[in-house]
């Protein structure tokens, strides 16, 4: 019964020690209980889920915007990926709700897909051409410009960056270092 209630104190402490990350624009060492790199990119993405709540982060070097991307399959290159970019507007740092409609073409506000803005939290830094985003969104909203995200599933992750803050401008090809894909990926 000791060993139980030794096991219980320690999940309740490591509970506490991944409690709700703040979206504030800058990552602590332990604020996220989880990371994964892609090398080639140079991208960090971190994350917690909190509940039926995903806190997602990453630094991602860029003179332009950049954006993350999630997908449960691949059915047509990146047709149907929930996208989330981040630019200057404004002269403001902006994280947008988007949505990946056509095949080829750049992703869409979700709002003008049918959906709604999703973000819960956000909060971006651009520093010597290095993007260091957060934000929190619900695990599952139910929209179709959405994808439910399913802690253990696999899944998708796309990220990509541009040469400058212009939305209507293309990431480089991927051969270029501009974009990339994850399969397998599981939060």
């Amino acid at each position: 019964m000791k060993k139980v209630f030794t096991l219980l104190a320690l999940l309740a402490l490591a509970t506490l020690a991944w409690a709700q990350p703040t979206v504030d624009g800058t990552i602590g060492s332990d604020e996220y209980a989880n990371t994964a790199a892609h090398e080639d990119s140079g991208t960090t993405m971190t994350w917690t889920v909190e509940g039926d709540t995903l806190y997602f982060a990453m630094t991602m070097p860029s003179r332009g915007w950049a954006g993350v991307g999630f997908a449960s399959e691949i059915t047509d290159r990146k047709q149907g990926f929930d996208m989330y970019i981040v630019t200057i507007q404004d002269d403001a740092p902006v994280v947008l709700d988007m949505y990946q409609a056509a095949t080829r073409n750049a992703p869409e506000l979700d709002e003008d897909e049918g959906g709604s803005n999703s973000i819960l939290e956000s909060a971006a830094v651009h520093a010597d051409d290095v993007w260091t985003v957060e934000f929190s969104r619900p695990l599952d909203t139910g929209e179709a410009t959405d994808v439910a995200i399913v802690p253990g599933n696999e899944m998708i992750v796309t990220g990509a960056s541009a040469v400058n803050m212009d939305l209507a401008r293309r990431h480089e090809r991927s051969n270029r270092g501009g974009a990339f894909v994850i399969e397998g990926f599981v939060f």
